[in-house]
């Protein structure tokens, strides 16, 4: 019984069918125990899946014709866990179930779950965990990482009978020791935590297949322990399995399987196998062989073992999938983000550097503390560049305390006197008020009080604001959690949001967040790091980076877009950053043939495609950054060798004079199967790296991330020659265009630039070729091919795949890909990095 998503339903959400069912109280007790079961599951799997998914409805054909819902009831016994989620109806011959979102405020854990096929021993039984006891368990084993203390490893500790348990578990031992037994003799202990005794059924393999795995997960995530087959479980007497059913190697090829193949997860970085032991006890009775005992020793495992994998599901792609234990297990464990219930200095890395370098800042901080419990205190080297201000010169730091109970305040604290300081801080705190509204959506009552201090050379500390302050009334303070929740989550938008590409498209102001690294790199003291290397995976956002440090730049050292110079290969590129309108932007052609006398800071992107036949374009680049010895200029250079497109010497230092070097290896561009499709090219491109990239550079591909959940697609097809293929990728560009894509969405892309003319005019005349009756004519003619030179324009990008690195759009089409064979795959790495939601890779036999 499969479920299918319905996508023809009228509904406007998911709607699972289900097939055919017998529903009734009366009528589902009448039928086939198996047929009634295998329903039931086939119900309970849609509505988790629609659970974990946003909700939705079942459909369910009725399979008996007489039903009538308000007369025969239903007859499906349902899960406790998903009272009040669910509504029903009769609808004719159809039954529908009526689905809502899960709850996890309302559960206590984040994922609906049917069985989380992990089990524990609690005193002398195999039990299952439930979700908050598995999610419970699975935190107790990351604490265990940082606390040894095994007593931890155990869901439920055992406080009584320690003693007992010690000598029952003696005792099996040495009865695992033994090489023979007696029939019917009674053995001196009893099913316990760590003993379990079961009968050999009649077929000797399914008893191991039906109960073993959730035997050596309970012992294995607990403590350990011995299973006893051929033991009777109430009278304890040894029975054995009679010689002539007993196979050894295919009992143990059984075991082996059936253990081999459960699923575990690690937290630890060991990556140990479950560890156990099989052997078979001889049964004797009066002397002669009776049978065997089959005994298995299990030891307690690191982290989590499963019987099978949990029984959660999701509705993706259009199907109904089961989660993998990893998935669930990530699932499971995200955290919320909770509020301290101490006061939180953060981030760390700064307010530890600045306390270092700054004696006396602690103590003035410390002391501006003690009059709160709790609240988070949010430093910055300085809150006016956070929110697009210039820096003032003489601020060692402003931090920003959001505490229950009181108005959200500014600290600010100086190096030296100057009678703007109190203007300034007002100003910062309005305009920090104005962005938590505007940009970051806070709808609360809101105001940010300024405060001053002057940190003096001997390490004390001047109050510089008025001590009476601008009294706000009550209802401006975070009154409740809620409040401080909602503030919070303002700030994040605030710190991590950068203005998307989309905004132009859409006319309206589209914000998109950086990953936590793209953070933590941006808001690196660059006083401090006037020079840097950041390697990139690609789609891990090294672009975004380099126009966000370029705005920086522009703020801490007052700089006007002349004084900063962006350099990248090609003109396409170079043509949308000029657009930003932050800096210069120039290629590395026009670059070499310059002087620049005006520049003081530099930006390098895609410098992995750099090359030196116009000169030492990274030694000129220094050259001019560090014009004033004294105080030097910013060069930061951004690359991924994995997409280096050519033979030739990049120029850039060997990989070990790179330095200091940081990695972004969170690929946040991709959907889920195109990032798939990435990982399978960069690892050829690994294995098989060109003669000018430094194997060790490629390593970086082990730390990858990937964001997870975006929908998209990839196809690779192959055409009977470039006439086929030109007219199905008109074809399937007017397909796009009637599910709502336009133009701007669509790049082509080719292996040359002399390949781009000879078919411009093909594809044109392909897409207007097609049935007028599919779409408005005068719609058709305006459709307009050209190349990468203005990205943002609405028409279809028509050009080579290396004119077009460091740009992107949603859906990429491949035109028969060719390239020397060292860099092949390093070009197809290029070019499937740029398509964000479609990918489709395009083939003529040679």
């Amino acid at each position: 019984m499969s479920l299918k998503v319905d996508l023809e339903t009228n509904f406007a959400e998911c709607v699972l069918n289900a097939g055919k069912i017998v529903l009734g109280d009366t009528q589902r007790k009448e039928m086939n125990p198996e047929l009634r079961k295998k329903q039931r599951e086939n119900i309970l799997k849609a509505i988790c899946a629609l659970l974990n998914s946003g909700g939705g409805v079942v459909k369910a054909e009725i399979e008996n014709k007489d039903y009538n819902y308000e007369i025969h009831g239903v007859g499906l016994t349902m899960p406790s866990i998903f009272k009040d989620y669910l509504d029903e109806m009769q609808q004719g011959e159809l039954f529908l179930i009526f689905v809502r979102s899960w709850n996890a405020d309302a559960s206590g854990v984040r994922i609906a779950t049917l069985c989380s096929n992990l089990y524990y021993r609690y005193r002398a039984s195999t039990d299952v965990m439930d979700s908050k006891e598995a999610l419970a368990f699975l935190k107790g084993k990351t604490q265990t990482l940082r606390n040894t203390d095994s007593s931890s490893l155990s869901p439920h500790k055992v406080q009584v009978g320690v003693r007992n348990e010690y000598n029952i578990r003696a005792s099996a031992a040495a009865v695992f020791a033994r090489t023979q037994l007696q029939y019917l003799e009674k053995l001196n202990f009893t099913n316990s935590l760590h003993v379990e005794f079961k009968m050999f059924s009649t077929e000797e393999s399914q008893c191991f297949h039906e109960s073993l795995p959730s035997c050596v997960s309970a012992f294995a995530n607990t403590e350990g322990g011995y299973i006893f087959f051929g033991v009777h479980d109430e009278t304890h007497e040894v029975i054995g399995c009679e010689k002539e059913k007993i196979d050894f190697d295919m009992l143990k090829a059984c075991i082996d399987f059936c253990i081999g193949n459960l699923p575990v997860h690690h937290f630890c970085t060991q990556k140990h196998e479950i560890k156990y032991a099989v052997k078979f006890l001889e049964v004797h009775n009066q002397g002669t062989l009776h049978g065997y005992v089959c005994a298995v020793k299990v030891e307690q495992f690191c982290c989590a073992v499963f019987s099978e994998m949990p029984s959660s599901w999701q509705v993706k792609d259009n199907c109904v999938k089961q989660l993998d234990t990893k998935q669930w297990i990530a699932w499971m464990m995200e955290a919320d983000p909770v509020l301290p219930d101490r006061m939180v200095y953060t981030p760390e890395s700064i307010y530890k550097e600045l306390f270092s370098t700054h004696k006396g800042l602690k103590n003035l901080i410390n002391k501006e503390m003690r009059s709160f419990s709790q609240g988070i205190l949010i430093f910055s080297r300085s809150w006016a560049v956070d929110v697009g201000l210039q820096e003032k010169q003489g601020v060692i730091c402003d931090a920003l305390l959001l505490s229950q109970n009181n108005t959200p305040r500014l600290y600010t604290i100086l190096s030296e006197w100057d009678p703007s300081w109190k203007g300034y801080s007002r100003k910062v705190a309005r305009v920090l008020k104005q962005t938590l509204v505007n940009t970051g959506g806070y709808t609360g009552k809101l105001c940010v009080t300024p405060l001053i201090f002057l940190l003096n050379p001997d390490n004390t500390a001047t109050t510089l604001h008025d001590l009476d302050l601008q009294i706000y009334p009550n209802s401006y303070n975070l009154r409740t959690t809620q409040h401080m929740e909602a503030l919070l989550r303002s700030l994040v938008i605030v710190l991590l949001g950068f203005r998307s590409f989309l905004s132009e498209e859409l006319g309206s102001e589209v914000f998109s967040l950086l990953t936590d690294k793209q953070y933590e790199l941006l808001s690196k003291n660059i006083r401090m790091t006037r020079e840097l290397f950041v390697h990139g995976l690609p789609g891990s956002g090294k672009t975004i980076l380099a126009l966000r440090i370029t705005e920086k730049i522009r703020n801490v050292f007052h700089c006007q877009p002349d004084d900063i110079l962006y350099i990248c290969e090609n003109q396409p590129l170079k043509n949308f950053v000029s657009q930003r309108h932050v800096c210069q932007a120039v290629t590395r052609k026009t670059f070499m043939k310059n002087d620049f006398q005006k520049i003081k800071h530099i930006i390098i992107d895609e410098a992995q495609n750099f090359r030196t036949e116009d000169g030492d374009w990274y030694e000129k680049a220094k050259a001019i950054t560090q014009r004033k010895k004294d105080c030097p200029g910013i060069l930061w250079i951004f690359l991924d060798y994995f997409q280096t497109t050519h033979l030739s010497c990049s120029g850039l230092p060997a990989l070990t004079a790179q330095y200091p070097r940081e990695e972004l290896t969170r690929v946040i561009r991709n959907a889920d199967p195109i990032a798939k499709y990435l990982q399978e090219v960069m690892q050829e491109v690994r294995e098989n790296p060109p003669c000018n990239i430094p194997p060790a550079s490629l390593e970086m591909v082990h730390k990858a991330e990937w964001a997870q959940g975006i929908p998209g697609y990839v196809e690779i097809m192959e055409y009977l020659d470039m006439e086929d293929m030109v007219f199905q990728v008109a074809k399937k560009c007017h397909f796009l265009f009637r599910n709502g894509y336009s133009p701007k969405d669509i790049a082509v892309l080719f292996s040359k630039a002399s390949e781009v003319e000879i078919y411009k005019d093909k594809l044109l005349r392909a897409m207007r070729k097609r049935n007028t009756s599919q779409l408005d004519g005068e719609s058709d003619l305006l459709v307009q091919i050209q190349d990468a030179s203005d990205i943002m324009a609405n028409h279809i990008v028509l050009d080579s795949v290396r004119r077009f690195s460091g740009l992107e759009r949603n859906i990429v089409f491949g035109f028969n890909l060719t390239a020397e064979p060292d860099i092949f795959h390093n070009l197809l790495l290029c070019l499937a990095s740029r398509a964000k939601k479609h990918l489709y890779i395009l083939k003529v036999p040679i």
